[in-house]
């Protein structure tokens, strides 16, 4: 019995022991800051299937994260995870069917890799226009026909997608990214209930150096 205690109390004290020392080397160094970082400019080509249309928008950064992994090898990566806020307005035209334009507000999370590929998903709310193509024509109580001008409907927006690009200017200094995104927007109420449409943009995202800067919590973590 009392060898079975002193075994214990020994393997208790062990693993009080090794478990602090395998959580120290465990560990990553952390570095946080705050930075006024300057805002991005986008615009893209904005086409919903066959339908052509733009877009453009402004990027606020709100956090980054930059991991480096391996920095004492030959094999050391940066991996970069950026959140924005960014704010955008696009038109597309359907002939025979409307214009629509739309201004949305979007969460964007952004992932480069190498320092130059990325991918992305944003999600956001926003606000829809649509003008009718067609003459659109109105009865009154009198029996009186009237052409209506700007014809349309107003609709609440919900627009989701995903895309990937190549960033320039982590790697080569050149403030240009370039992009392909897929987005899904559904517009509400249409016929008391949703209207989708799929849209694709190509496009390319401008850094300035002094554009509109805003606080950015940035965090860099070693491995």
């Amino acid at each position: 019995m009392k060898t079975e205690m002193i075994f214990k109390r020994i393997m208790t004290g062990f693993i009080f022991m090794i478990v602090p020392l395998l959580s120290c080397f465990s560990q990553t160094d952390s570095l946080i800051s705050r930075n006024n970082v300057s805002s991005d400019l986008q615009i893209s080509y904005n086409s919903t299937l066959i339908y052509p249309g733009l877009r453009s928008g402004i990027e606020f950064p709100v956090y980054s994260v930059c991991v480096r992994k391996n920095i004492y090898s030959e094999n050391a990566k940066s991996i970069f995870k950026d959140r924005f806020i960014s704010v955008n307005s696009g038109w597309y035209h359907h002939p025979d069917f409307h214009d629509n334009l739309y201004f949305t507000a979007e969460w964007t999370m952004r992932r480069t890799k190498g320092k130059r590929f990325f991918t992305e998903f944003s999600s956001g709310l926003g606000y829809s226009r649509t003008f009718l193509g067609a003459t659109t024509y109105q009865v009154d109580n009198n029996g009186e026909v009237n052409i209506i001008k700007s014809a349309g409907y107003n609709y609440a927006m919900i627009i989701a997608g995903g895309g990937f690009g190549f960033d320039f200017s982590k790697k080569k200094e050149i403030p240009l990214s370039i992009f392909y995104k897929f987005d899904m927007m559904a517009m509400v109420p249409y016929n008391s209930t949703f209207y989708f449409r799929p849209a694709m943009e190509l496009g390319i995202i401008y850094k300035p150096l002094n554009f509109i800067r805003s606080l950015t919590k940035t965090r860099i973590i070693t491995k």
